[in-house]
Parts: structure tokens; C-alpha cells; sequence
């Protein structure tokens, strides 16, 4: 689950630009890859949703905090105008990022009391299939859009 997290958040923003003009193939590729850096914040929440000793509602908010960044990343991205060929799979990432923090919502809501980022995962399983297939699929559309640089290790 955590390295689809990952994964799935390989998106990056514009840098405050909301011109509708498109943008040119590689300037729009260096647009979007400039703030991975603020991806790196949502898997850090998502990193501190692990750790030893976090759990109720430390892991929610830590939780929350992720789906939020990621759906910050969205926003911005969705500022870039990207060159028409890559304008579907852009609106698709972006979609498959909406619908991982959804998700990531979910799981922050059945967080128990004393429950942690493993055993939360653990009950719903449904949740984290479905989660796995949208960070497959999100990976499949970075790669494509030619934003690999944006992908963090697991």
C-alpha cells in the first residue's frame, strides 16, 4: 500500500500559471516535474501514518493530510494546460489522483481508536485493492506523459 501511495502521487504542479495557452510538450513536462518536491510531503504523511507508535487518531490525520496534498497537486495541475495529445492522459492522472485521495479518505475514516496504518489496511482489503489498481494505473499514465522523473521510490 505504501509504495503504491507512492507511486500513484508521481505528479507534480504548475508553478502558479493559470494562462489557458497550452504548453509546449517539454515545457510542460518541466512545469509538471518542478514541484515533485510537494509530493514528497504527502508520502511524508503517509510515512508518519507508519511509524511505530502512531495510531487512532494520529494515522487519520496523518491520513487526511496525504489525500489532501495530493488533492492540492490535482489543483494545480489542472492550472497547466497541457499540448493536446497529452491533454486526455493528463485529465486521467488527474482523475486517478482524485479518486486515490478519496480512497486514502476512506481508509482515514476506519481508523479505530487504537488503530493502526497496518491493521486499518488489514480490514479493508477491498479498499486497498481498489487503491492499488488506481496507483497502477496513474503509474501507466506518469510514464506515458513522460514524467518518470516524478516517480519517488518505494
Amino acid at each position: 500500500m505504501a509504495t503504491a501511495v507512492l507511486v500513484v502521487g508521481a505528479v507534480a504542479t504548475a508553478c502558479g500559471d493559470d494562462s489557458s495557452e497550452r504548453l509546449g510538450a517539454t515545457e510542460y513536462r518541466e512545469r509538471a516535474t518542478e514541484q515533485c518536491t510537494q509530493l514528497k510531503d504527502a508520502s511524508d504523511g503517509l510515512r508518519a501514518a507508519q511509524a511505530p507508535g502512531a495510531s487512532g487518531p494520529t494515522v487519520t490525520k496523518f491520513m487526511q493530510q496525504a489525500a489532501d496534498g495530493l488533492r492540492d497537486l490535482v489543483s494545480s495541475l489542472e492550472r497547466l494546460t497541457p499540448p493536446a495529445d497529452l491533454e486526455p492522459d493528463a485529465d486521467h492522472l488527474h482523475q486517478a489522483l482524485e479518486r486515490y485521495a478519496d480512497g486514502l479518505d476512506d481508509l482515514a475514516d476506519r481508523v479505530g481508536p487504537d488503530g493502526t496504518f497496518r491493521t486499518t489496511l488489514d480490514a479493508n482489503k477491498k479498499i486497498v485493492e481498489r487503491l492499488n489498481g488506481i496507483a497502477d494505473r496513474a503509474t501507466g499514465l506518469v510514464t506515458r506523459l513522460e514524467l518518470a522523473g516524478c516517480l519517488l521510490p518505494a
